[in-house]
């Protein structure tokens, strides 16, 4: 009699395991859901007679030109070049590298790499060149136009970002185009972005305004009971390269996979959506506007990963300024927060 009621308390224990753990791990270990679209731009994108981008994707910097670095710089070092806009709010502190116009150091003040009440906070953006090497950055591609690129210096109309005090950046070609990014935070974990073409010249000019997040895999430790080294895909949490392409989240992109794709990277056409990287805890994502087709691709080179999209391509023209928008999103996986996002 005893053989068959343990088989049968066997069979009931292992369910609860496999469909209890599925429930609690989407309660207090939430996978990345879609978090808030910003609203379409008004671009007057060249585009093809379906709809579609016409133009391939562009060269985004990152990826594919990044180079391996051997001896990397530490955090600070790196932080201590200067030409930075500082970042504080009660739930972001860090900086805007105005090299390159990249979110590249940002902490999270409420979040503790570790229980001690002492420790440090989870730091989760990170300038090129360290080991935690992960930033977020926005940029244009052109045809017969000098655009902005990795070096560039730009100027800033303030010295720090905060809660309902935007900061714009800008740049002058020298050859009639003004190129401007504003950025502006919520209280939470959301910049809004504005990228804007300003054609003094005296022709038009044809642009593609484009957005990435660039890390290396395993850039810092979670922390967790399940992961005390570093995050790690599983069947119950998708860890890296994550998004949500017309309406359908892809978790079947991860970073063998990317590898596997070759220089071209992994890409795709989509109508609003997001792309970025997740982990157990945090999650960093790119927001195009909804209602509007871009391309989007994940891609690797030079020891980093990228996660990367490029709006269609617009003509400016000459007395005029056209401007596009994006959000970021980058900061803890709060599922209160995420649906908030959403509504």
């Amino acid at each position: 009699m005893d053989n068959p009621r343990n088989m049968i308390l066997a069979i009931v224990l292992s369910a609860l395991v496999l469909f209890g753990w599925s429930a609690i791990s989407d309660i207090y270990f939430p996978q990345p859901k879609p978090v808030a679209t910003a609203p379409a731009a008004s671009t007057n994108a060249a585009q093809s007679p379906s709809g579609t981008t016409s133009a391939p994707m562009p060269t985004v910097p990152g990826a594919a030109s990044a180079p391996v670095v051997v001896q990397p710089r530490t955090v600070e070092a790196a932080l201590a070049g200067g030409n930075r806009i500082r970042i504080q709010t009660p739930k972001l502190e860090g900086s805007i590298n105005l090299t390159g116009a990249r979110i590249d150091d940002l902490v999270l003040p409420t979040y503790r790499q570790k229980i001690d009440k002492d420790a440090p906070p989870v730091r989760l953006l990170a300038p090129a060149g360290t080991k935690q090497s992960y930033y977020a950055g926005f940029g244009w591609s052109g045809d017969g136009v000098n655009v902005p690129n990795a070096q560039t210096l730009w100027a800033a109309d303030s010295q720090q970002l905060t809660i309902g005090k935007p900061v714009t950046l800008s740049w002058d070609n020298g050859a009639g185009q003004i190129f401007r990014i504003r950025i502006a935070v919520d209280s939470r974990y959301m910049f809004s972005v504005e990228q804007s073409v300003q054609n003094g010249g005296t022709g038009p000019v044809a642009v593609r305004a484009f957005g990435y997040v660039n890390r290396v895999p395993l850039a810092h430790s979670s922390g967790s009971m399940f992961a005390p080294t570093h995050d790690v895909d599983s069947w119950t949490m998708h860890i890296g390269p994550i998004g949500v392409f017309n309406d359908v989240v892809d978790y079947e992109t991860d970073y063998e996979t990317v590898d596997e794709a070759g220089a071209a990277g992994k890409r795709v056409t989509t109508t609003g959506g997001w792309l970025g990287f997740g982990e157990t805890y945090w999650l960093t994502a790119l927001i195009p506007p909804a209602g509007q087709a871009v391309d989007a691709a994940f891609r690797t080179g030079g020891g980093t990963y990228q996660a990367e999209f490029a709006k269609p391509p617009v003509i400016v023209q000459p007395g005029k300024v056209v401007t596009t928008s994006l959000k970021l999103f980058s900061g803890a996986k709060e599922v209160d927060t995420l649906n908030d996002y959403q509504a």
